[in-house]
């Protein structure tokens, strides 16, 4: 995981975990969390808990959030006092497929370019599709985000067209080592049109010799799309989350 791309301003870290605490997106749960390096006690999370509690209310967070360390199952003493305190637990699994691997689609009605600032609102106008049913606030705290921070953003971000018109949206964070795929969505009314096989031909092609790689929600149908695609499991963590805290 540690190739991964973590977004949030880091508020500290030690040997044990970092800290995520983003005061300008403090609903956007990955940017405000903390992170474990190692396996804490359910003692020391349950103190931890009680100061993430403080550190978030201070900045409008209404949100409890934690990674586990990569590959480390979490035994059923921590699945009953998870469930005693009201987290849902998920799990983030890491794939990785060579760009070779990736077989190359076209169709002439299918263009797919970066973004440019003459075409974000199109962008713009997918993501709030897909971020609205996480809230209003949160899909205009980070759709001001994303318009603020475009020149300056660590994000390449991608765009298709059906025929003219907006239909798919993907991120992309390039790195000396990898090309990672990141907030990959197609429109319902699209998909099963073989518009995001298009789009990864697209990625494939700008990473070269360079491997893609992308996390996946481990509950999420998703994923498995991927693994018919070739995309090879990696590593797992484990993250729980529990919203509405006051």
């Amino acid at each position: 995981m540690e190739d991964i791309y973590q977004q949030g301003t880091v508020y500290s870290y030690d040997a044990q975990k970092t800290i995520y605490l983003t005061p300008e997106e403090p609903l956007v749960f990955d940017v405000n969390k903390w992170a474990y390096k190692q396996m804490p006690t359910i003692k020391t999370w349950k103190k931890d808990m009680l100061k993430q509690f403080q550190l978030h209310k201070r900045q409008g967070s209404n949100h409890l959030a934690f990674t586990f360390p990569e590959n480390e199952s979490l035994e059923q003493k921590w699945m009953d006092e998870l469930k005693s305190e009201h987290f849902e637990l998920g799990i983030m699994e890491l794939y990785a497929i060579e760009s070779t691997n990736i077989k190359q689609r076209y169709h002439e009605h299918i263009e797919v370019s970066f973004v440019h600032s003459g075409i974000l609102e199109d962008y713009i106008e997918i993501y709030k599709q897909f971020a609205e049913p996480y809230g209003k606030a949160y899909a205009e705290e980070s759709i001001k985000m994303i318009r603020s921070q475009f020149n300056d953003d660590q994000k390449s971000r991608l765009i298709a067209y059906d025929r003219g018109v907006p239909v798919g949206i993907l991120d992309l964070i390039l790195t000396d080592k990898t090309v990672e795929i990141d907030g990959f969505g197609v429109l319902e009314r699209y998909q099963n049109k073989g518009i995001g096989s298009i789009m990864q031909s697209f990625v494939a092609n700008v990473a070269g010799a360079r491997p893609i790689i992308l996390i996946a929600d481990g509950e999420d149908s998703a994923k498995h799309m991927y693994i018919k695609q070739g995309y090879i499991f990696i590593s797992f963590c484990y993250q729980i989350l529990k919203e509405n805290v006051d």
